[in-house]
C-alpha cells in the first residue's frame, strides 16, 4: 500500500514554491494585457443605426452598450472599467479577467514581501 507523507512546511518553504508561480502568473497576465485589444471600437459604416462620439466623433453601433471614451487614450472603448496607469491602456470587457489576474499577482507579492520581514523580525 502506497502512504503518502505529509510534512508541515515552514514560512520559507512555502515561498519556494510561492514566489515561482506568483512570478509566472504576473508575467503573462502582464505580457497578455499589453497584447490583448481592451475592447476600441472602430468606426464601422456598415450599420445602419449609428451613436456619435462627441469627443472623437466617431460613428459606432447603436446596438453596443457601455462605450465610454477614454480621455487619457482618446479612444471609445467597449466595457470600459478605468484607465490604469500601470499597464498604461485601458480596462475594458476583453482584458478585465486578465488586468483582475495581475492585481492579484501584485497583492501576493506583497503578502509575500511582508511573510519575509515578518521571519526577518522573529
Amino acid at each position: 500500500m502506497l502512504i503518502i507523507q505529509f510534512t508541515k512546511l515552514t514560512h520559507v518553504e512555502y515561498m519556494n514554491y510561492f514566489v515561482p508561480i506568483m512570478t509566472s502568473i504576473a508575467i503573462i497576465s502582464s505580457t497578455l494585457n499589453y497584447i490583448i485589444n481592451p475592447g476600441i471600437i472602430y468606426s464601422s459604416n456598415k450599420v445602419k443605426e449609428k451613436v456619435h462620439c462627441a469627443s472623437c466623433k466617431m460613428l459606432y453601433p447603436k446596438t453596443s452598450n457601455n462605450i465610454v471614451h477614454c480621455g487619457m487614450c482618446e479612444i471609445c472603448v467597449n466595457g470600459y472599467d478605468h484607465h490604469c496607469g500601470v499597464i498604461g491602456k485601458c480596462v475594458g470587457k476583453f482584458n478585465m479577467v486578465i488586468f483582475v489576474s495581475l492585481s492579484l499577482s501584485g497583492m501576493g507579492f506583497v503578502m509575500c514581501i511582508f511573510m519575509i520581514l515578518f521571519n526577518l523580525i522573529k
